[in-house]
């Protein structure tokens, strides 16, 4: 396989930030730039009961589709240029699921899907046809473990979508959808990696990627000890690099405060390398600032407008809700004085509580974009 071929190479590469430059080094100068993704949360409930769901709170909403087509043209007209469905709650709830992720497309978006796959098997023909990339939350690789986690009784509905959109991929002679299934798994979960990495290469995805659940981010008490957890990474890092099939395996590095605190200035981050040493989980530890938020924003199904993924449903992080009928627009709202004053709050970090760091890289190429740049001279 050359270069370019793979999607590690291209659709998952890092480097893709520098596509983004110009607005990097906007928000270098202390400019404000419009997001480069939007995550849509066309409803904000959901079928399944995940114990450590990220968003608990959930209510009763769904998107109108006529606000939806109305906010995705606006989207594009401001220079969006992905958008992403997830929640909030389980997109694919939505009555016209369908009909917004084929308008997103039709509009030139690329689109990519967070889902717990049950609706995939019935709507794979769509995702299949217009979707960027499709990752499922199956954190259960068996019936069992996936309803202690889920509570839920649909894992092989759930696997079954996954596999017809595989399936259509391939007759098709699709590079897209990229494919990925992920488990967040605790402890007691470290015997069934393997079972995960089987199924990811059984079902025909791209990656499967592991990782701890985010505890702290909702306030809840983490149900294993700092120990428990290095085993589980390690676990995860074995399996990894013991397999040699078809599925790429990731594992998400993410340090919880509980973490940190146990490490010492000699060691090196697996997430963020050996140079930031600060917390060992994110560049905003070191710098006590966040510049690159406005690279992405979620609206919600009832319209409110948050300038993180890791501040959907905090009230006190929302920057305004849009109301079309009242003309109140994504434009307005972004450019409106709560925005300002909650950027403010982020760009000191008040908001490092709840994060897990989605931003580092980005704020890594921004704050040496601020300088000073001594040896730029070389390479």
């Amino acid at each position: 396989m050359r270069f370019g071929e793979s999607f590690a190479d291209v659709e998952m590469n890092p480097l893709k930030l520098v596509a983004h430059f110009d607005k990097l080094a906007a928000l270098a100068r202390g400019d404000d730039v419009f997001p480069v993704t939007v995550e849509m949360d066309p409803v904000d409930y959901c079928n399944h009961r995940c114990w450590w769901c990220v968003d608990p709170s959930h209510g009763r909403t769904t998107m109108p589709q006529a606000f939806a087509f109305r906010l995705l043209a606006e989207l594009r007209t401001v220079g969006v240029e992905g958008i992403v469905l997830k929640g909030g709650g389980e997109p694919m709830l939505h009555p016209a699921f369908p009909e917004i992720l084929g308008e997103a497309r039709r509009l030139g978006f690329e689109v990519g899907i967070v889902t717990n796959g049950s609706r995939l098997a019935g709507l794979a023909e769509h995702v299949a046809e217009h979707a960027s990339y499709v990752r499922v939350s199956v954190d259960g690789p068996t019936d069992e473990s996936h309803r202690a986690v889920h509570g839920s009784d649909d894992f092989a509905l759930v696997t079954q979508g996954i596999g017809r959109i595989a399936a259509l991929r391939r007759s098709r002679s699709q590079r897209h959808p990229v494919i990925g299934i992920s488990f967040a798994m605790d402890h007691s979960a470290a015997p069934l990696v393997g079972d995960a990495v089987r199924l990811a290469d059984e079902l025909g995805v791209d990656y499967v990627l592991f990782r701890p659940p985010f505890f702290e981010e909702v306030g809840r008490k983490p149900s294993m000890s700092v120990e428990q957890k290095r085993e589980l990474l390690s676990a995860f890092e074995r399996h990894g690099k013991a397999h040699s099939g078809p599925a790429r395996v990731l594992v998400d590095y993410w340090i919880s405060d509980a973490d940190a605190g146990t490490l010492t200035a000699s060691a090196s981050s697996p997430r963020r390398g050996g140079c930031v040493h600060d917390g060992f989980n994110g560049i905003e530890h070191v710098t006590g600032r966040c510049l690159a938020s406005p690279l992405l924003a979620v609206v919600a199904a009832d319209g409110q407008v948050y300038p993180c993924c890791n501040l959907r449903f905090l009230p006190e992080w929302s920057v305004g809700a849009i109301d079309y009928d009242r003309g109140t627009t994504f434009e307005s709202v972004w450019h409106g004085e709560r925005r300002k004053r909650i950027m403010e709050r982020i760009h000191r970090t008040e908001c490092i509580r709840a994060c897990t760091h989605p931003m580092s890289r980005y704020n890594e190429v921004i704050e040496y974009l601020r300088g000073p740049r001594f040896h730029q001279g070389f390479v």
